[in-house]
């Protein structure tokens, strides 16, 4: 670790590995994907740029970002497969 290393938005308090905002944003545009189909393409747009702000804000590396939205994308698919289950979502 560099202790001269700054940011614009400070240092992180937490760990780099995985991108929380990748897992979140990548859940999130799976499960709205699968409720506005339509809207499945802007859902992923903005899934891929808040991932890589925290490639630019210096806070992630490009691998928390990726295993973040790989996780991301597992967990809203769990989320999906169930409410096909229960019947919540598109006819």
């Amino acid at each position: 670790m560099d202790p001269d290393l700054k940011t614009t938005i400070g240092l992180p308090n937490f760990p780099s590995y995985r991108s929380g905002h990748s897992t979140f944003s990548a859940a999130a545009a799976e499960v709205l994907s699968y409720l506005f189909p339509a809207s499945a393409s802007e859902f992923e747009a903005q899934k891929e740029e808040a991932s890589i702000s925290r490639l630019y804000g210096g806070i992630h590396y490009r691998s928390d970002i990726e295993m973040g939205k790989g996780h991301g994308k597992r967990i809203g698919g769990f989320t999906v497969s169930f409410a096909r289950t229960d019947g919540a979502g598109p006819p």
